[in-house]
C-alpha cells in the first residue's frame, strides 16, 4: 500500500524525487495488465543494464509405488535455474518549466507524471505481450477471421492446446485485443449471464470474467494490425489446400515475391512465411510455406503477401535501440504491435514485435523491438513485416518472467536529486536536475527490467 501526501506548501516541496518515484510506481501498477499476471522476480540489490539475474523455474516430482515392506525414497525439490538479462532500460524524460514548477503537486501529477508513467506501463505491457512469437508452436484460431459464430470454438481450442501440453489448470489467463474481446462479448459465453453464477454482473459490466478455465483480460497492447495499415500485394491462391499439405502451391500475383515475406490466406489465417517460390517473368506463380497448412483453403482464395522493407545501417547482436527501415510503400509504414522478422531460413530467422515507432518520412521509419537483436543486421538486409490480425495470448503466469532491479542513485555532488520507489516486484527511479539553458527542471523516470519466456508449453497464441 502506498502512503504519500497529495499537496505541499510550496513548489520546492512538490519536486521531491522519492515522492515522484512512489507516485509514478503507483500509476504504473494501476495501468499495467500483463505485468500483474506473469511471474515476477525482484530484489532490492542495485543492478546495471546488461547484468544477468538468475530466476527459478519450478521442477516436477514423480510418483513411485511401494509395497508394505519398502521404504520411501526422498526426491529433491529441484528447480531449474533460468538466466534473465536485464536488457530493458526504459525511460521517459520531460522538462518542468519555471512557470510550471509553482503548480500544486496534484496538478504536476496530472500534467507530467501520469502520462509519463502510463507510457512506461504501455512499454512494459508491449514488451511482455511482444513475446507472443515464442509461443507459435502452440497456436489456435485464425488471423482476422474470428466471428461470433467461431469465437467460442477458438477459446476452447486454446483450452485444449494447454490441456494437451499439461499446463497447470489453476492460474490460467487469456489476454485479449479489443476486437477479440468485443467478438466474444457477442457470444453465448457472455450473453447467458444467468448461467455463469455471477448474478448477471458480467452482463451489466460488459466484461467476460472467467471463461473456459481462463481469467480473461482486455489489453489494448495485444499485438495487432489492421489490413488497411499493412503494406501488401494481393494474390490469388489458385490451388486448393488441405490440412497437413506442404510443398509448392499455385498462387498468382503481379510482381515478384521474396523468400521470407509473410503471407495471409483466406480460410487459413496463419502467420506463414515463404521459404521458396516460383516465378514467370516478373510475376509470382507458386510458393512454399514454412509449415504445413492448418485449415482447408478453397481454390482462388484471396491472399496477401506482405512487402519487405530494407534495413538502413548495421546493428550488432544485442543492439537494443531503434532500427531504421527504408524502401517502404508511401504511408504504409510498420506500426506498433506488428511482427517484424529478419532472415530467410528457419535456422537464421528471428521474429520480433514492434513496441514503438518513430516516423522518419512517408517511406522510412525507426522501429523499437520487444527485445535486443538476437543476431546482427547488415545495411541492406531485408526486414519482413508481419500479417494483419491479433495475437491474443493464453498463458499460465509461470510461462513468462518479468525481472526488475533498482537502478543506482547518482551522487548528490553532481547536482542531481534522485529517488527510488519499489513495490510488488517493480522498481522506478526518478532523477531531477535544473537546466539553466531550458530554464526548467529536467525529470527522468526510468526502470530496469528483463523479460524471459520460461516455459513455452505454458502459453498458447489465440489468433483472431
Amino acid at each position: 500500500m502506498f502512503n504519500f501526501a497529495l499537496c505541499f506548501a510550496n513548489s520546492v516541496d512538490a519536486l521531491i524525487p522519492e515522492l515522484w518515484a512512489q507516485e509514478s510506481l503507483a500509476i504504473l501498477e494501476e495501468n499495467m495488465v500483463m505485468a500483474r499476471l506473469v511471474h515476477r522476480d525482484f530484489s532490492p540489490l542495485v543492478a546495471s543494464y546488461g547484468d544477468v539475474v538468475n530466476t527459478r523455474k519450478p521442477g516436477e516430482f514423480s510418483t513411485k509405488r511401494k509395497t508394505a515392506t519398502d521404504s520411501v525414497v526422498s526426491q529433491d525439490a529441484v528447480a531449474t535455474n533460468v538466466q534473465v538479462p536485464l536488457d530493458q532500460h526504459a525511460y521517459v524524460t520531460f522538462t518542468i518549466k519555471d512557470s510550471e514548477s509553482s503548480m500544486a503537486f496534484k496538478d504536476l501529477v496530472e500534467m507530467f507524471m501520469q502520462p509519463a508513467a502510463m507510457q512506461l506501463a504501455r512499454t512494459v505491457d508491449r514488451t511482455l505481450l511482444g513475446q507472443v512469437h515464442a509461443f507459435f508452436g502452440n497456436k489456435v484460431g485464425r488471423l482476422a477471421e474470428m466471428s461470433s459464430s467461431n469465437a467460442q470454438d477458438f477459446v476452447l481450442d486454446a483450452r485444449q492446446k494447454m490441456n494437451e501440453n499439461k499446463a497447470y489448470q489453476a492460474g490460467r489467463n487469456l489476454v485479449l485485443a479489443p476486437a477479440a474481446e468485443t467478438t466474444l462479448l457477442k457470444t453465448d459465453i457472455f450473453v447467458k449471464a444467468n448461467e455463469r453464477g455471477d448474478g448477471g454482473s458480467a452482463l451489466e459490466e460488459a466484461r467476460l470474467g472467467r471463461i473456459a478455465g481462463f481469467d480473461t483480460y482486455l489489453d489494448q497492447n495485444v499485438p495487432y494490425i489492421s489490413r488497411t495499415n499493412a503494406d501488401t500485394v494481393t494474390a490469388n491462391h489458385t490451388a486448393t489446400a488441405s490440412p497437413g499439405d506442404t510443398g509448392n502451391k499455385s498462387i498468382t500475383a503481379t510482381g515478384n515475391g521474396f523468400v521470407g515475406c509473410f503471407v495471409w490466406i483466406t480460410g487459413e489465417g496463419q502467420p506463414h512465411w515463404i521459404t521458396a517460390l516460383t516465378e514467370s517473368g516478373n510475376n509470382l506463380t507458386g510458393m512454399t510455406l514454412n509449415e504445413a497448412y492448418v485449415n482447408t483453403v478453397a481454390a482462388n482464395a484471396v491472399s496477401y503477401i506482405y512487402k519487405k522493407a530494407t534495413v538502413a545501417g548495421a546493428y550488432a547482436s544485442g543492439y537494443a535501440k531503434g532500427i531504421t527501415l527504408n524502401t517502404i510503400t508511401a504511408n504504409k509504414l510498420p506500426v506498433v504491435g506488428q511482427l517484424l522478422a529478419f532472415g530467410t531460413t528457419s535456422g537464421t530467422r528471428h521474429t520480433y514485435t514492434i513496441i514503438e515507432v518513430d516516423d522518419v518520412s512517408t517511406t522510412s521509419v525507426i522501429v523499437w523491438l520487444d527485445r535486443p537483436l538476437a543476431s546482427s543486421l547488415s545495411d541492406g538486409d531485408f526486414a519482413f513485416p508481419g500479417p494483419h490480425g491479433a495475437f491474443n495470448l493464453a498463458f499460465h503466469k509461470d510461462a513468462i518472467a518479468l525481472v526488475s532491479r533498482p537502478l543506482a542513485l547518482p551522487g548528490s555532488a553532481l547536482g542531481v536529486r534522485s529517488g527510488i520507489g519499489s513495490y510488488d516486484g517493480l522498481s522506478m527511479r526518478v532523477t531531477m536536475q535544473y537546466d539553466i539553458s531550458s530554464q526548467g527542471t529536467i525529470v527522468t523516470l526510468d526502470m530496469l527490467y528483463g523479460v524471459k519466456v520460461i516455459e513455452d508449453d505454458l502459453g498458447c497464441v489465440l489468433l483472431s
